[in-house]
């Protein structure tokens, strides 16, 4: 299949409240109105160790001080690492699969995810009719070449928001596909826009189309890609 990219066209992360301090995951497992209130409370405090990681991630790369003080970090850093290391769940928390239709917020996804500090800070939303959205800036944690956004961050950014798309439009399924085409460089510490939309359907594949724009609407990246609903997914029907 030959893909036509040129003059492609379509026609917006809470956090919870509470005190999360003693709640763990086995505190959790008793359910109920009080267990959906330790779920909340716990992703909040998930999420904003995350953001504040995020935060700690810019301040190494950037930092310009002393060796001492670089040393002094470093082990502070590392008790705080095994401080959080002292009681770890055996994998990570994974999202209910429900309906194949029903598009999931998957909060340690590394391209979306609100409580993994690796994500870069994009909120997608979506519609009904099978389009997608994400206002964004990107800072110099994800930099490729100077000023500009690696390629591969703009990849898994469009990979991620055209199955959102995909799955709004009630045709969800996993990337078989995905082509890109770099038109000019996606630059950093500016609002950026991506956006994707379903372009058809062909049997079991969705075909959905994105882009990414820069601060003066400019497109820099576009994405042609195919998701199929593997066999074996639950709920397929």
């Amino acid at each position: 299949m030959r893909w036509e990219g040129r003059g492609l066209s379509p026609d917006k992360r809470d956090e919870g409240n509470g005190d999360p301090a003693e709640t763990t995951g086995a505190e959790r497992a008793g359910g109920g109105q009080s267990g959906s209130r330790a779920d909340s409370a716990l992703e909040a405090a998930r999420i904003s160790l995350a953001m504040r990681t995020r935060e700690l991630v810019q301040a190494v790369l950037l930092s310009d001080v002393a060796i001492a003080e670089l040393g002094a970090a470093a082990a502070e850093v590392g008790s705080l690492a095994a401080r959080l290391g002292t009681r770890q769940q055996p994998g990570l928390m994974k999202s209910e699969v429900g309906r194949a239709d029903a598009p999931r917020r998957v909060v340690h996804s590394p391209v979306t995810g609100e409580a993994n500090p690796v994500a870069p800070p994009i909120r997608i939303t979506t519609t009904p009719e099978g389009t997608a959205r994400a206002d964004f800036i990107l800072g110099p944690v994800y930099e490729g070449p100077r000023d500009a956004v690696h390629g591969g961050v703009c990849a898994a950014i469009l990979d991620s928001l055209l199955g959102a798309a995909a799955a709004a439009g009630h045709r969800p399924g996993m990337t078989a596909r995905l082509i890109l085409s770099y038109l000019r460089p996606t630059p950093l510490g500016v609002p950026l826009v991506a956006e994707a939309w379903i372009r058809g359907v062909d049997r079991r594949t969705t075909l959905v189309d994105g882009r990414i724009l820069n601060e003066r609407g400019e497109l820099t990246v576009e994405a042609a890609g195919e998701f199929s609903l593997p066999l074996h997914w639950p709920h397929r029907g």
